[in-house]
């Protein structure tokens, strides 16, 4: 209530200024303050351009937009807008961010248009080495860049906000040796609405949190009663405050999840019993309707490879009970069209579309065109959506990721 009566002050003294110089607005006015949250809910059907410039207007609106009742509103509008598309081109020494909105469906007598994508901003790190980008959490993303100094490994770690174009380097994380190597994960909790960075050693030893936008932003030590360690082939994937991420159990040495709670910041197995334990080595963690999703693609027999032209069918686990690790199985027989379609490109998994349930798919290491393949398991089709306003400079070493259900956040962190 306080925060709405000291903006109403300032707004009616920032709107007496402007009614001087106004001819439609008769000298000594006694018009009524705007109320805070008719301000705050016209400016969060803005778009997000329009909010950078409303930034600029006066001090009064940048501090209408700092306020934490249009940031969150903002978010939670924009998780409701069409989907968006994040897409990463990493080199050894830069990190570009890309958005663009998803697909169309075209008619059926017609080509998908092209996806045209549009820079946001870029991330230069200082000489050479091993850039990674984590999956966007509700509009951040978290960058890692590992560069080898004097003979030791160095890691820096970032929190990029596309919308705002805003970079946040985070604290080194301490460790008793440089020799070993470091894991980022990146979550966030929705009921507290707080976003977590994980970090644990590749001998999974060592566990720490760092809770962003804590005062004291600082590593935390966490304790762990799950003897693991390090399987970082794949990456990890948040769902409803929950982080899941592979891993390799120390005493059985056999493959499992760990789910991490991002509010409780509690650990909790899922162990890779019978035919699982192959989707958990070789499958993609996807997002499917809010449950934990593992995809693979197998060949005609039954092997799971590489996605090309001779692929089959995806075969999807789908986490349906925590509790009791109860787990189901789909399986998606190719269409016909899929060869011609795919060509001789190499498809990696993107995920799945969070309101159409199409199975989203993209070039690997693409060299002249980027494509993206959207196959539909319920009409049974698969189209293929060319992709520009990327640059591929292929003598640079560029890889390009792209990732689903990207949103805009607006807020600005200190």
């Amino acid at each position: 209530m306080e925060t709405q009566q000291t903006l109403n002050v300032s707004w009616d003294s920032q709107r007496n200024t402007l009614s001087k110089t106004s001819d439609n607005v008769r000298e000594g006015s006694s018009a009524s303050p705007i109320p805070t949250d008719v301000i705050v809910d016209i400016f969060s059907r803005l778009p997000l351009k329009s909010i950078a410039i409303c930034r600029c207007v006066s001090k009064l609106w940048a501090s209408v937009l700092r306020l934490p009742d249009f940031t969150e509103l903002f978010l939670t509008k924009s998780c409701t807008r069409p989907q968006q598309l994040l897409h990463a081109r990493v080199t050894n020494s830069e990190l570009f961010l890309f958005s663009s909105s998803a697909s169309p469906h075209p008619d059926e007598n017609s080509s998908p248009p092209p996806i045209v994508a549009s820079r946001h901003m870029k991330l230069s790190f200082g000489g050479f080495g091993e850039i990674s980008c984590g999956r966007p959490v509700y509009g951040l993303v978290c960058v890692k860049h590992v560069r080898v100094l004097d003979g030791e490994k160095e890691t820096a770690l970032a929190i990029c906000n596309p919308s705002t174009r805003q970079v946040l380097h985070l604290p080194k994380v301490e460790t008793e040796t440089r020799r070993l190597k470091l894991r980022s994960m990146f979550g966030y909790d929705p009921v507290d609405k707080q976003y977590k960075v994980l970090c644990m050693t590749s001998d999974g030893g060592h566990f720490q949190v760092l809770t962003l936008g804590s005062p004291n932003r600082s590593w935390r030590m966490l304790e762990c009663c799950i003897p693991h360690y390090d399987y970082p082939l794949l990456k990890e994937i948040c769902i409803d405050g929950v982080l899941y991420y592979k891993s390799i159990n120390q005493s059985t040495q056999t493959y499992l999840i760990v789910c991490f709670d991002v509010r409780s910041e509690m650990f909790r197995p899922i162990e890779s019993k019978g035919s699982l334990g192959r989707a958990v080595l070789t499958g993609d963690m996807v997002n499917y309707g809010g449950r934990l999703g593992l995809i693979t693609c197998e060949d005609n027999r039954g092997n799971v490879g590489a996605i090309n032209r001779r692929s089959s069918r995806f075969k999807l686990w789908v986490l349906e009970d925590v509790e009791k690790q109860e787990w189901s199985e789909r399986v998606f027989v190719l269409p016909a069209e899929w060869k011609n379609v795919v060509g001789e490109h190499r498809l990696n998994f993107v995920g799945v579309a969070s309101r159409t349930n199409e199975i989203v798919l993209s070039s690997w290491y693409p060299i002249n065109r980027f494509y993206l393949f959207y196959f539909d398991p319920e009409i049974d089709t698969v189209v293929r959506v060319e992709m520009q306003g990327v640059d591929m400079d292929v003598s640079n070493y560029a890889v390009l990721q792209t990732f689903l259900d990207h949103v805009e956040d607006v807020k600005l962190y200190a």
